[in-house]
């Protein structure tokens, strides 16, 4: 059986443990249940995988994602407050280097560890963790892609980063090419989030209309057959 460790909502004493930390809809669970479980605890990404697993469950359980619309600024305001190191991967170079200018605009104070972009190979990513642990980063945040960006921050963590991880999918190259913030105020506000990135990034119409309800049967055959176990912490 495979359990699945949900975190029903965010809280700011996550950013003191040594845990890695991701996020899951209805387009990444599927990649998820194709892997050996490992030390990753999950929030809800997307209000539709939140509302689906409250009833599941009984508990209420918060949409959680890692951008502007949600904890990016918590995690980001927090580690500039408390002086708290900031690692960040993912995205190409040139995306990367305007994401970290403009994190620099938005956060003065924040102490950046150090940043690498997200095309490397096996036997690089073994240097970058080894950089990782070097810079004493408290705060890891990860954007490969679901699945090899979980495998990085447990690796992280296995080669003794002593911080917090989080993955964050498409973050940082979005925020590189939004001139503000990659999804507008009144977009946010009606939840229309899904049918932006689709305008924005049509590669993502796939996802939406064919993955989505794709992984909701297989997920419900899943329960239905009692393959899954779904625990929920705080």
């Amino acid at each position: 059986m495979f359990t699945l460790e949900l975190v029903g909502h965010y809280s700011p004493k996550l950013l003191d443990a040594n845990q890695a930390y991701s996020f899951i809809n209805f387009a990444s669970i599927g990649r998820l249940f194709e892997r050996t479980p490992g030390a990753v605890a999950y929030f809800c990404d997307g209000m539709l995988m939140s509302t689906f697993m409250s009833r599941v469950t009984g508990r209420t359980i918060g949409r959680v994602s890692f951008d502007f619309t949600s904890i990016a600024d918590l995690v980001l305001s927090s580690a500039e407050q408390q002086g708290k190191r900031v690692y960040f991967v993912g995205a190409r170079q040139v995306e990367l280097e305007l994401f970290v200018s403009k994190i620099k605009t938005l956060y003065p104070r924040l102490i950046i560890a150090g940043y690498h972009n997200g095309y490397f190979d096996a036997s690089q990513a073994k240097g970058i963790r080894a950089d990782i642990c070097h810079s004493e980063a408290d705060i890891l945040i990860v954007g490969l892609g679901a699945g090899l960006q979980e495998q990085f921050e447990l690796d992280a963590l296995r080669a003794g980063f002593g911080g917090v991880a989080f993955t964050c999918g498409g973050f940082i190259r979005q925020e590189a090419m939004a001139t503000r913030q990659y999804y507008p105020t009144l977009i946010n506000r009606l939840h229309m989030r899904a049918f932006y990135r689709m305008y924005r990034e049509p590669h993502t119409i796939k996802r939406y209309l064919i993955d989505y309800p794709t992984n909701f049967l297989y997920l419900l055959a899943m329960l239905a057959r009692r393959k899954v176990a779904i625990s929920v912490g705080e």
